[in-house]
């Protein structure tokens, strides 16, 4: 056990400075009842800024380090085992879901999260405080050693908020990809399974530039969306390769100062159990505490997501738009009234909700990229913003997919006698029987057919080519062979 010499300040120096506090600081006044301590309440105090807070997923990833650090701590004989229990059996309090209100600190504060940290570390102090104590009058060991406990010296023994911090921005991005994120994007991708069974059974006019193309089976709209989606999934599933790397054992810069020799691989062996998650040391701890760029790239790969979501959510709402004015090929579910002033309209609301999320996942990915850009020499000093738009992006997308998913994708039917209108009316059509007539005399057919309002058997009777029957034969024999299907 290591003799940790309590700090004073010299009796001249507190002389001239009455009204500081033992670590140089004005004094200040602890909230009444708080469990947190001086540190914490100061940056109450100097960051009043907005109301945006830390999710408690990500208070509960720093909780479970600090319960991992001082399991390994008591390993290495830093801490007393009775020191140990007591830090731990408050960690399990704090994961247990009590003393939520005590995490109440804004995300806009210094950019390596040392407040938050700070936060934690004199919560967890000051329950193990009273844990001790009670386990002293239980036992009537008043008499004995006083037991020590402190937020700097006990609670983050072998760490800095440098390592810590990052190291449970990555849990909690890994932690919610698993239950949340990826869960929703295999909902979406089976409902649309399900949806391209169901619309392969009709032909549809496909488009190009928004304009009348080629036939296309109804089925292979969606199959495009499944695999796009299944894209990103990989993407999201590759991305996570290099979040599982965690920056504890670093400390500081990266050199693993102050903390014994296998601290941060024992710590993330732990954490790797606990959450059932394959978590491994960085393999450069100097990387790992002045950049970012694991969690870049899983912005990135959130962006990905997020643009294929808003392609889907424009091509459904664009195909269900009319009914009678719009493109009207798809039904789209009446979920409610569509307006306060016209009777009877109904609005593609999921399909707007998704786009919105969208674009704020796409801001999201622009301030962590500019985030991750601005850190300086040894330590990235934007990460509270990070992780910030990092789990808004990931609750967003979840719950927009499954709202999607329930409120829309689940009833979409098609509209088959505007398709089989639209098929009928298709110019574009005429490309199925270019390998027989000619690029110029499909041309020049489809070209009459638009210019007078034709159909294209008329205008290739009109031409002098075929008389409607037989033209009609040709195009019904090249649609039985084609089936523009996935």
């Amino acid at each position: 056990m290591i003799d940790r010499v309590k700090s004073t300040i010299p009796e001249e120096l507190t002389a001239s400075r009455e009204n500081l506090d033992v670590d140089g600081f004005p004094e200040i006044e602890v909230k009444k009842n708080a469990l947190w301590g001086k540190q914490t309440q100061r940056s109450l105090k100097n960051f009043n800024i907005g109301n945006q807070q830390f999710d408690k997923r990500f208070i509960d990833a720093l909780v479970m380090i600090k319960h991992a650090c001082a399991q390994v701590n008591c390993q290495h004989k830093l801490l007393t085992k009775e020191q140990c229990d007591a830090i731990m059996s408050s960690c399990d309090e704090i994961l247990n879901g009590e003393h939520a209100n005590q995490f109440p600190l804004s995300i806009w504060q210094t950019g390596s999260g040392t407040q938050t940290n700070m936060n934690v570390n004199e919560v967890i102090c000051s329950l193990a405080r009273t844990r001790i104590a009670e386990s002293k009058r239980s036992t009537q060991s008043s008499q004995k050693k006083k037991v020590d406990i402190h937020p700097n010296d006990h609670i983050n023994l072998s760490q800095s908020s440098n390592d810590v911090f990052p190291s449970a921005m990555h849990i909690v991005v890994a932690q919610q990809t698993q239950q949340a994120l990826l869960p929703t994007i295999d909902l979406l991708i089976n409902e649309l399974f399900l949806k391209q069974i169901e619309f392969e059974k009709f032909h549809t006019v496909s488009r190009t530039h928004l304009m009348d193309a080629l036939p296309v089976n109804a089925g292979a709209l969606l199959f495009a969306y499944r695999d796009q989606l299944a894209a990103a999934k990989c993407a999201i599933h590759q991305s996570l390769d290099a979040v599982y790397q965690l920056a504890i054992g670093a400390t500081a810069i990266g050199s693993g100062a102050n903390a014994p020799q296998c601290f941060g691989p024992q710590v993330v062996a732990l954490l790797a159990e606990y959450f059932q998650l394959p978590f491994k040391p960085n393999p450069n701890l100097y990387a790992a505490v002045s950049g970012e760029d694991a969690l870049l790239r899983y912005s990135g790969a959130l962006k990905q997501l997020a643009s294929v979501l808003f392609k889907v959510a424009n091509d459904v709402r664009l195909l269900g738009s009319g009914p009678r004015c719009g493109f009207n090929e798809w039904h789209l579910p009446a979920n409610e009234s569509g307006s306060s002033i016209m009777p009877g309209k109904v609005n593609p609301t999921q399909c707007e909700a998704m786009s919105m999320v969208c674009l704020q996942v796409f801001g999201n990915d622009l301030t962590v990229s500019l985030a991750a850009a601005n850190g300086q020499l040894q330590l990235n000093t934007n990460r509270p913003v990070i992780i910030y738009n990092l789990l808004e992006s990931i609750e967003l997308l979840s719950d927009a997919m499954h709202s999607f998913t329930e409120n829309c994708v689940c009833d979409l039917t098609i509209n088959r006698t505007q398709i089989e209108t639209n098929m009928r009316s298709n110019l574009s059509a005429i490309t199925l029987l270019t390998n027989y007539l000619g690029y110029d005399v499909s041309a020049a057919i489809a070209r009459k057919a638009e210019l007078e309002n034709m159909s294209l058997a008329e205008a290739s009777e009109a031409l002098g080519f075929y008389s409607q029957a037989e033209f009609n034969n040709l195009l019904n024999e090249q649609l039985k062979g084609y089936t523009g299907s996935p």
